[in-house]
């Protein structure tokens, strides 16, 4: 089943999949992070994509450096996930760097950080997810150690490893094992068909309890 299959469902409702699936605690979810491009918490849209994983660390760090910008090493069609030191006050992305992305048709980003140049980020209409923005460049304070390892994001347990799709909208952020891929759109498929035969008799009328027993189920 093509990952694709996943695009038609909001991070809600595979999050929701993957807790029935066992996926406890965070049913694959990546909290407080929120979409800053094409628009702060506004619109459609939605990034599906295997993860290229980034681990960035500060700048005096003793781990070993990156040979090359990590964005070039990025894989073409793969979603760029970073993961930042915590604490740091400056940007762990750009818009130079979106221009990289975009160029090997990368859908977005997904920083564990901060975020600056909004107005080129908008401009270019390129999805970038994130905590919070900032001024300060990158380079100043952190760097690359390296690329296409397991990271885990600050204030989560999921552990996002390199390939591992990655889903990000209006609501937030998941990751899905790509083993569990399948499994995840079929959930979806059945219990989205729930509840919008609850959310159509709710608005006919019906209370909400009444609707949860005669279609979820006690």
């Amino acid at each position: 089943m093509s990952i694709q299959a996943l695009k038609k469902f909001s991070t809600c409702e595979i999050a929701d999949a993957m807790l029935k699936l066992g996926q406890r605690p965070w049913g694959g979810y990546i909290p407080d992070i929120h979409m800053w491009s094409p628009t702060f918490c506004q619109g459609d849209t939605r990034i599906i994509g295997p993860a290229f994983t980034v681990k960035l660390v500060k700048k005096e760090d003793t781990a070993p450096s990156l040979q090359g910008h990590f964005v070039d090493l990025a894989t073409p069609g793969s979603v760029v996930v970073v993961s930042a030191p915590p604490d740091v006050k400056n940007a762990c992305w750009g818009g130079l760097m979106s221009a990289g992305a975009m160029a090997k048709q990368c859908p977005g980003a997904i920083i564990d950080g901060r975020v600056r140049d909004l107005a080129e980020q908008r401009a270019m209409q390129f999805p970038i997810f994130a905590k919070s923005h900032s001024i300060l460049p990158q380079g100043a304070f952190v760097r690359a150690s390296e690329v296409q390892v397991p990271v885990t994001f600050e204030g989560s347990s999921v552990v996002i490893h390199p390939g591992d799709i990655m889903v990000a909208d209006l609501d937030g952020v998941v990751c899905v094992p790509v083993d569990l891929v399948d499994q995840v759109v079929e959930s979806c498929e059945k219990y989205t068909a729930i509840d919008n035969q609850c959310m159509e008799a709710i608005q006919l009328g019906h209370g909400v309890k009444e609707s949860f027993d005669k279609y979820r189920g006690k």
